[in-house]
């Protein structure tokens, strides 16, 4: 991934994307389940409500990776890069995929450039931005829970150099209300983690075995966090993650399913997958969606009792402790902080 950094900064005006819509899941990438009009369907989540639109509108939000620079203004560089990354991606996927003149394993580069996209998908969504907020909510909960009126003072003086009467209150009031409150970065803190989670991601994309699962049908659908992670025998007591994940899967396309094991596998690197491993990944892609299913506007409803909602991730506490009133609990509101412009004094 050295390449991105030795061709910084890219050609054109970065502020050309301040303002302008950002897709969390790329267009190109959704085209590829559009309809003869231009069209694909999204399946929310939670609920199941399906509605049609174009792949230009869907998953995309107006400033999602412009952030605020050193110099206080707003800046559009994370998308330029994004940009890079998905037309690089765009190429090579498009070389796996062609109906009469496709080819896998990818070439050298091409890997490269998928690999990359990869990494940068898995970071990059709505789901990964709310999981950040959510933890500093809990750990600042954490912090403030139970605190009484001398660590209240201690603290405001470490924190202020002073502490008036009327900062005690107000400290006070927090402390004995904090499920009233969310505390949330700002989207700068996501931006700034996602060329550092990426690049510690790449090379164990491309350490893996590299498969393809050809399907006859178009029959695979896809998500807002389409990178999956799969392990035959999960722990019920723990997590995994891409380091012990026995396969990454991610659709191509309807037909296609890039698999990438842990272990070699035996046999064809590309060959023909049947429906039954279709409707394992789909039920996968629903669970794994954050907010959206993908599919093209032909295929079949998502099965409504796929979409039950889950925490983003559970906590474990030893006896005696309280946690948050929200942790371990399904999201009420999957929005995210929107970047707002900076205060100039």
């Amino acid at each position: 991934m050295a390449n991105l950094a030795d061709e910084w900064p890219f050609p054109g005006d970065p502020n050309h994307f301040v303002g302008a819509r950002h897709h969390t899941v790329p267009r190109f990438y959704l085209e590829y389940w559009a309809d003869a009009d231009g069209h694909i369907d999204v399946v929310e989540k939670p609920g199941g409500r399906r509605y049609r639109t174009s792949p230009k509108t869907a998953s995309a939000e107006t400033d999602f990776y412009t952030y605020i620079d050193l110099n206080g203004d707003l800046a559009g560089h994370m998308e330029q890069v994004l940009g890079v990354i998905e037309a690089g991606a765009s190429a090579a996927i498009g070389r796996i995929s062609h109906p009469t003149f496709g080819q896998f394993p990818p070439p050298p580069d091409d890997k490269y450039e998928i690999a990359t996209f990869l990494a940068f998908q898995k970071v990059r969504g709505k789901r990964r931005r709310r999981e950040i907020e959510t933890q500093a909510d809990f750990y600042m909960k954490l912090q403030y829970s139970g605190l009484g009126s001398d660590a209240i003072k201690r603290l405001l003086e470490e924190r202020l150099g002073h502490a008036s009467p009327e900062h005690i209150a107000q400290m006070e009031e927090l402390v004995a209300n904090l499920d009233d409150y969310e505390f949330v970065p700002d989207p700068n803190e996501h931006v700034r983690m996602m060329g550092k989670l990426a690049h510690k991601i790449f090379p164990h994309l491309m350490r893996r075995h590299w498969h393809l699962g050809v399907f006859d049908e178009p029959v695979l659908v896809t998500c807002d966090e389409p990178v999956m992670l799969y392990k035959s025998n999960p722990s019920p007591i723990r997590g995994y993650g891409l380091l012990d994940a026995d396969e990454v899967w991610f659709p191509l396309n309807p037909s296609m399913l890039l698999i990438l094991t842990l272990e070699p596998q035996p046999g064809s690197m590309r060959f023909s997958a049947p429906i039954s491993t279709a409707r394992t990944v789909n039920t996968y892609a629903t669970h794994n969606a954050y907010q959206n299913i993908f599919l093209h506007p032909e295929q079949p409803d998502i099965d409504t009792e796929q979409l039950a909602d889950n925490p983003l991730f559970e906590v474990a506490a030893p006896p005696g402790v309280i946690l948050p009133d929200g942790a371990n609990k399904p999201l009420k509101n999957r929005t995210t902080a929107r970047r707002r412009k900076p205060k100039r004094k």
